[in-house]
C-alpha cells in the first residue's frame, strides 16, 4: 500500500496547514473532516484533517498518533465554508474550523511545571538576580503545578519560556504533559418490567413480594417502555438495595442509555393562533418558490417593530421541514430572545436545538451530537450557530440583521450575518435578513436589486405604532403642565419629590406619564444605555477624571458594591475622598447609569415593583428569563435597563417607553454613530403599544434639533436612509467600500507605534496605483486597554476600484507575511476585515 499523508489544521493562530504521515493501521480510518491527535512541538493536541494526499514536500514527517472520529465530523460543505471565512477575514484556518466544534470535545495535552524536592538549595546556588525567578518558585509552591500560560496571566508577563527553560536546566523545576479530558456522554440507568403486567399478581405471589415500596415501584413500570430508574425509584421511595433485589430475581431489566442534556426554558406565554395578513402571505409565497426550486437568493424583510416577522420565519421553515430539509435561525444574543425560542418550540417541538454561550459543556456536546445524528433539524443561536453542522440546509434566517453582535471581536473576526449569506449560497438555499431598522449595507443591497426586498409596513392585526415625543432637556417644561389636572390625578407629589431629590435626568413629562401608567396597571420600560450609578468622578478644582490605571477610560461608580469599576478590564478601586491629582475634596459624580435611574425611580414611585436589567445585574440566563417572565405576567411594573431591553421583546401590556439620554453614543467618533442611535431608539420604541392599548414613547435629549430624532419620531427610516447614504458615498464608507482596521497592541508604546508605521509603509509601497485609501496610523479613542497601548491603521477598499476585494486580500496576505518575519511577539498585530468597532 502506498504511503498517504494528511494536511492538518490546529486551533492555533497560525496560517499554515501541517503535513503528517498516516501509519498503516490508521489509513482505512483517515478522511477529510475527521479529528486527529498529533504531536505539535512538545505537546499532543487535536487537529482536523483538511485534505489527504500521496505527496509530501518533506521526507521525514511525524505520524499522526490517532484518529478520534469513526464518522466524518465536518463535511466537505463545512470545510469549504471555513476556507472562505479564513480567506475573506484573513483568519487562521484552524481557528475558523475549531469555531465549529465544541472545545471540550477535543483532547489536548499541556505542559505543567512542578518543583524538585531540593529546589530551594538549587535556587540559592544559582544566584539568580531577576526577581521573576523567585515569583515563579513562590507561585509553584502555592499551587503545586502550573502551565506557562497560567503563570504569564498571574504575573501579567508576555513570555516566560526563557525563564522556565533556565529553571529546568538548573533542575529547580521539571515539567510533565497531561491530557485534558473531553466532556463525556451522559449515561443514565433505565428500567422496565421483565414480565407482563397481566401476570402481576401471579409474580407477586410466586416471589412473595410483601414490601409496599417494591410493589409500588413495579406498578409504575411497563413491560415495553424503559423509564428512568432514579426518578421512578425516588417516586416509589424504594432503596437501591431493594431495586437490586428485584433485579436479582429477574423481575426487572436494567440498561444504560445516553441522556441528552438540554437547558430548560423558563419563559412561557399563552399559545397564539395567528392568521397571516396579506403582506405576510405575499412574502411566504414569494420566498417559497426559491425553497421549492432550491435557488439561492438573499431577501431583506423590512418590517416595522411588531409586524409579525417571526410568523413569516415559522411558516417558511415549516415548508422547509416538510421537504426534509433543515434550517438555521440566527439571533443577535440568544439569552435575549426567550420568547422567540418558546414560539419555535411550540411550533416544531423537539427538533429544535439552541446554541449559545451560556450552555454547559455537556449541553453543547449533546446539541452538537444531535445535530450530527440528524435528530435536530432547526438550530437557533447567536452568531456561532452559523457553523451548525446541519445537512441539507433549506433556509437560513438572520433576525435583527442590523445588530453589531453578529460581528465577532476576537479571532476569527467574522460577521455571522455575512457568513450566513455565503453558507446559503453553497447550499442553494434562500437567506432571509429581517429588521425594523436594516443596516445601511443591507438596505443599499436591497434597493440596488442585489437582494430581494419585502416590506411589512404595518403592525400585525393593524395595531397602531406608538406615539413618539421628543423631550428637550435644555428647555423648561413647567409651563406645559396644567396644575389643576395634576391635582385632580393626585400626581403633584411626583414633582415635589423630583424637586426634593434634584433629579436632573428625569423630566416631569416622563414622571407624569409613568404615574399615569402605574395607575392603569400598565407596563413601563426605561432605557438608559449606560451601566453603573454614576458615569464618572470629576474634580471641580482641576478637572481631573478618575481613570483606570490599565486603560485610558474613566472608571464608573457602582453604588451597590461601593466601587469604581472599569468596564473593559474589570479593574476596581474604592472611591477616594480627595482628588488623586491635586488633593482637592471637590469630587463631583457626573452622569447617571442604570443603577442611579433605578434608585431614583424607587424614590419617586415607592409602591411600584421595579427591576433593573444590565450586564452587572445579571449573572445567569435563567435570572434574565425569570425577570422577563415576571414582567410579562405583570408582577413587575417598571423594567429599567441598557440596550439589552431594546431587542426583540414582546410585552403586550407595555404602553410606555422612556429613553433617559438619547445622546449616549451619538457623539462617538464612529461613522456609524447616527445609524446606531436611530436603530436603538426605533427598536426600544417598538416595545410600546404592541396590543390594543395605545403606546407612547418619550425620548429625552439635549440635541432635539438633530435630524435623527425627527426621523425616529415619524417612524421614517426611508428619510433617514436617504440622508445617511449620501454621507457614506461622499466619504467612501460602507456600503461603498470594505473597511479594514489593522491594530498593533503592546506594553511598549514606542515599539507598538513603530511596527504599525512599518506596516503602513509596506502597504503604501505595494499599492502603487492607489487602489486603496490607507490612512496613517493613529491611536484610537481607547488608546490603552488592559495595560497595552493601541494604534489603528485604517484601510478603505473601494468596491468600484476593487469589486471582489481580491487586491485587498493580496495586500493583507503580504502584511501577514511581513508580520511573521519582522514583528516581535511582544507586539500583537490583528487584522479586522469589515470592522464594526472603530474605538
Amino acid at each position: 500500500m502506498s504511503e498517504l499523508f494528511v494536511n492538518v489544521a490546529f486551533n492555533l493562530p497560525l496560517e499554515n496547514l501541517f503535513t503528517y504521515s498516516i501509519p498503516q493501521h490508521l489509513i482505512s480510518k483517515a478522511a477529510a473532516g475527521k479529528r486527529v491527535i498529533a504531536g505539535f512541538g512538545k505537546k499532543k493536541i487535536t487537529g482536523m484533517i483538511v485534505s489527504i494526499t500521496d505527496k509530501a514536500d518533506f521526507k521525514k514527517l511525524k505520524p499522526v498518533l490517532d484518529i478520534l472520529d469513526v464518522n466524518v465530523l465536518m463535511e466537505d460543505e463545512m470545510l469549504k465554508f471555513c476556507r472562505w471565512i479564513s480567506e475573506y477575514y484573513s483568519a487562521p484556518i484552524g481557528e475558523v474550523i475549531f469555531s465549529a466544534i465544541p472545545g471540550k470535545m477535543n483532547i489536548n495535552s499541556d505542559r505543567f511545571y512542578l518543583l524538585h524536592e531540593d529546589h530551594l538549595a538549587k535556587l540559592d546556588a544559582s544566584k539568580f538576580k531577576d526577581d521573576i525567578y523567585l515569583k515563579i518558585i513562590e507561585a509553584l509552591e502555592r499551587s503545586g503545578s502550573a502551565t506557562e500560560k497560567q503563570l504569564e496571566r498571574k504575573f501579567k508577563f508576555n513570555d516566560l519560556s526563557a525563564y522556565l527553560k533556565l529553571l529546568e536546566d538548573k533542575n529547580i523545576i521539571y515539567s510533565e504533559s497531561h491530557f485534558s479530558k473531553p466532556v463525556s456522554e451522559k449515561m443514565i440507568k433505565t428500567v422496565r418490567l421483565n414480565f407482563s403486567l397481566q401476570d402481576f399478581e401471579e409474580v407477586r405471589s410466586k416471589h412473595k413480594l410483601r414490601s409496599e415500596k417494591q410493589i409500588e415501584f413495579l406498578k409504575r413500570l411497563s413491560s415495553s417502555e424503559f423509564v428512568k430508574l432514579k426518578e421512578t425509584a425516588e417516586m416509589s421511595g424504594i432503596s437501591a438495595a431493594s431495586v437490586n433485589s428485584l433485579f436479582n430475581k429477574e423481575l426487572i431489566e436494567i440498561k444504560e442509555e445516553r441522556e441528552f442534556r438540554q437547558s430548560d426554558d423558563i419563559f412561557r406565554e399563552a399559545a397564539k393562533t395567528l392568521i397571516l395578513n396579506p403582506d405576510q402571505e405575499n412574502i411566504v409565497n414569494g420566498i417559497s418558490e426559491y425553497i421549492d426550486k432550491e435557488l439561492f437568493r438573499v431577501f431583506l424583510i423590512f418590517g416595522v417593530t411588531g409586524s409579525g416577522k417571526t410568523e413569516v420565519y415559522i411558516n417558511l421553515i415549516r415548508k422547509v421541514i416538510s421537504q426534509n430539509k433543515t434550517a438555521i435561525v440566527l439571533v443577535p444574543e440568544i439569552s435575549l430572545t426567550p420568547q422567540l425560542i418558546h414560539r419555535f418550540r411550540s411550533a416544531f417541538g423537539n427538533i429544535i436545538g439552541v446554541i449559545h454561550s451560556r450552555l454547559s459543556e455537556g449541553e453543547r456536546r449533546d446539541t452538537f451530537d444531535r445535530i450530527i445524528s440528524g435528530s435536530i433539524k432547526i438550530v437557533i443561536g447567536a452568531r456561532s450557530a452559523v457553523f451548525a453542522p446541519l445537512k441539507n440546509i433549506g433556509i437560513i434566517v438572520v433576525d435583527e440583521e442590523h445588530d453589531n453582535s453578529y460581528k465577532q471581536e476576537n479571532s476569527p473576526r467574522y460577521n455571522g450575518r455575512d457568513c450566513a449569506v455565503f453558507r446559503g449560497s453553497i447550499n442553494n438555499a434562500p437567506v432571509i435578513l429581517g429588521s425594523a431598522t436594516p443596516s445601511m449595507e443591507s438596505y443599499y443591497n436591497a434597493k440596488s436589486g442585489k437582494y430581494g426586498l419585502y416590506n411589512l409596513p404595518l403592525r400585525a392585526s393593524n395595531i397602531k405604532m406608538p406615539e413618539i415625543r421628543i423631550v428637550d432637556l435644555l428647555k423648561k417644561t413647567d409651563e406645559e403642565f396644567d396644575e389643576e389636572e395634576y391635582n385632580r390625578k393626585k400626581v403633584k407629589d411626583f414633582f415635589e419629590t423630583i424637586d426634593n431629590v434634584r433629579v436632573k435626568f428625569l423630566s416631569k413629562d416622563l414622571v407624569y406619564e409613568i404615574g399615569e401608567r402605574l395607575e392603569k396597571k400598565e407596563g413601563v420600560i426605561i432605557l438608559q444605555n449606560r451601566r453603573g450609578y454614576h458615569s464618572y468622578l470629576e474634580c471641580l478644582s482641576c478637572g481631573e477624571v478618575e481613570m483606570c490605571i490599565r486603560c485610558n477610560i474613566a472608571l464608573t461608580f457602582h453604588k451597590a458594591i461601593d466601587l469604581l469599576k472599569c468596564h473593559y478590564c474589570g479593574y476596581t478601586k474604592r472611591k477616594g475622598r480627595v482628588c488623586m491629582s491635586c488633593g482637592s475634596d471637590k469630587l463631583v459624580q457626573k452622569g447617571a447609569g442604570t443603577e442611579r435611574v433605578e434608585e431614583e425611580l424607587k424614590k419617586i414611585f415607592p409602591l411600584a415593583v421595579i427591576e433593573r436589567i444590565d450586564s452587572d445585574s445579571l449573572n445567569s440566563g435563567k435570572k434574565f428569563q425569570k425577570i422577563l417572565k415576571d414582567f410579562y405576567d405583570g408582577k413587575i411594573d417598571i423594567l429599567a435597563g441598557t440596550q439589552i431591553i431594546a431587542k426583540g421583546l414582546d410585552f403586550p401590556n407595555v404602553t410606555l417607553v422612556g429613553v433617559i439620554n438619547a445622546d449616549i453614543g451619538l457623539l462617538n467618533p464612529d461613522f456609524r454613530a447616527t445609524e446606531k442611535t436611530f436603530q436603538i431608539l426605533t427598536q426600544v420604541s417598538g416595545r410600546s403599544g404592541r396590543s390594543e392599548k395605545a403606546g407612547m414613547v418619550l425620548i429625552q435629549t439635549n440635541h432635539s434639533e438633530f435630524y435623527v430624532f425627527e426621523n425616529v419620531k415619524n417612524h421614517d427610516f426611508e428619510k433617514f436612509y436617504e440622508k445617511e447614504i449620501i454621507v457614506r458615498r461622499q466619504l467612501n464608507y460602507p456600503p461603498f467600500s470594505r473597511l479594514v482596521i489593522i491594530e498593533s497592541r503592546s506594553m511598549d508604546k514606542n515599539l507598538c507605534e513603530s511596527k504599525i508605521k512599518e506596516i503602513y509603509n509596506l502597504i503604501t509601497a505595494l499599492d502603487r496605483e492607489k487602489i486603496l485609501d490607507t490612512f496613517p496610523p493613529n491611536p484610537p479613542l481607547f488608546s490603552k486597554l488592559k495595560d497595552r497601548y493601541r494604534f489603528h491603521l485604517l484601510i478603505k477598499s473601494s468596491k468600484e476600484k476593487d469589486p471582489k476585494g481580491s487586491f485587498l486580500r493580496k495586500i493583507l496576505s503580504e502584511v501577514k507575511s511581513y508580520v511573521s518575519s519582522n514583528v516581535p511577539k511582544k507586539v500583537m498585530i490583528t487584522i479586522d476585515v469589515d470592522a464594526v468597532n472603530l474605538m
